[in-house]
């Protein structure tokens, strides 16, 4: 078993290296696992010692960035769709299977046929912030330091540093103790 590991360990660091040939900004330790797609341009970056996991995809078209910072993660199965516009993950951030993150999206609102209406906006998770599994993120949001998603939560909006939010959407259920308080 521990064989395996090592093996999996190597096989992320060494595509790593192979996006960092594309264009990819890598920091140092940090793992690409296989499977993970990404798809990237210029300005695009991952910290040091952060992981994307199997089956993970981020896409970001002309113009779009993204950064994960350093000692962050994204668990497999995320799809995380930055388009032309910005994502930035802050450092120290725990992301759990099964995200979807959208910076752009199908709009309901206005006139028309809902496929040629688009909310897109930039998104922002600050450091220190636990995003529980089957996380929805929709364009605009704004994720404050110090913050705790639970499970299955759509998230909308701004959530201000110190709670723990949860629901459809998110809401605040309690605030989060501080380690050493």
């Amino acid at each position: 078993m521990l064989l395996g590991y090592r093996l999996d360990a190597l096989r992320a660091r060494l595509r790593a290296a192979c996006l960092r040939l594309l264009g990819l900004a890598v920091g140092t330790g940090a793992q690409v696992h296989p499977g993970a797609r990404l798809r990237h341009g210029p300005g695009c970056a991952l910290g040091d010692r952060s992981i994307v996991y199997r089956d993970v995809q981020i896409l970001a078209t002309a113009g779009g960035r993204f950064r994960i910072g350093r000692d962050s993660h994204l668990a497999p199965l995320a799809y995380v769709l930055v388009g032309a516009q910005q994502l930035h993950i802050g450092d120290d951030v725990a992301i759990g299977p099964g995200l979807m993150l959208f910076c752009e999206s199908n709009d309901v609102q206005g006139e028309g046929l809902f496929r040629q209406q688009y909310r897109r906006a930039d998104v922002r998770i600050g450091s220190n912030v636990f995003i529980g599994a089957r996380v929805t993120v929709l364009p605009g949001a704004v994720i404050e330091d110090h913050v705790a998603v639970a499970a299955h939560a759509v998230v909308t909006g701004r959530l201000a540093s110190g709670w723990l939010y949860g629901g459809v959407p998110a809401r605040p259920l309690r605030p989060l103790e501080r380690a050493g308080a």
